[in-house]
């Protein structure tokens, strides 16, 4: 059993997607801190004009000391319509759906299962909080894959910087490099 584990980002980059397919099943961690000025909330792409651009969703205050599950949108001003637009104008596609809540996590689960119906993938994906582990950083990932049955943890390449492999006591744990031709929101990677 394979499993992989990442945040849920807003329309992640394609090596996301390029992990998530690799894995039997795929794990959103949802219940960790959000971090400001990442990809939670927030991505880029390149307009039709050539030039590299950002979409935002503003989030309410003091969000970083939430996890991310329980991060809430704000609704004091009116972004939605102004990213719909942006998206629609550039790619030619409606994506108003995506942004029919006001919850974070359901907005970038909206944005993930709309990139995995596009790019055909049918990997089993769970939500960390539903699966009652704890444990911080490494810990909580490798009780993770203990909790699902892991015999093999997927992790990004950047996995070899922080992970604390003493906790993945029986679990083998590769790294995925990602086969991308740029790091930009899979809406630009995706016909």
């Amino acid at each position: 059993m394979v499993v992989s584990i990442h945040q849920p980002e807003h329309f992640p980059y394609m090596g996301y997607f390029q992990k998530m397919e690799k894995a039997d099943l795929f794990i959103v961690l949802d219940n960790v801190n959000y971090r400001k000025n990442y990809f939670q909330n927030r991505n880029r792409f390149i307009n039709n004009n050539g030039v590299e651009e950002w979409f935002t969703i503003p989030v309410e205050k003091n969000a970083t000391k939430k996890w991310i599950r329980d991060v809430v949108v704000n609704t004091n001003i009116p972004w939605k319509k102004k990213i719909i637009s942006k998206l629609k104008q550039n790619f030619k596609i409606d994506l108003s759906n995506i942004y029919d809540s006001d919850s974070l996590l359901e907005i970038n689960l909206n944005s993930i299962k709309w990139a995995r119906k596009k790019l055909d993938i049918t990997t089993k994906m769970v939500l960390a909080s539903e699966l009652n582990v704890t444990g911080n950083k490494s810990e909580l990932l490798a009780n993770i894959c203990k909790a699902t049955d892991a015999t093999t943890y997927l992790s990004g390449p950047s996995g070899r910087d922080y992970l604390e492999t003493k906790f993945f006591d029986g679990i083998k744990i590769d790294y995925h490099t990602p086969v991308v031709n740029n790091i930009y929101s899979c809406i630009y990677n995706i016909p």
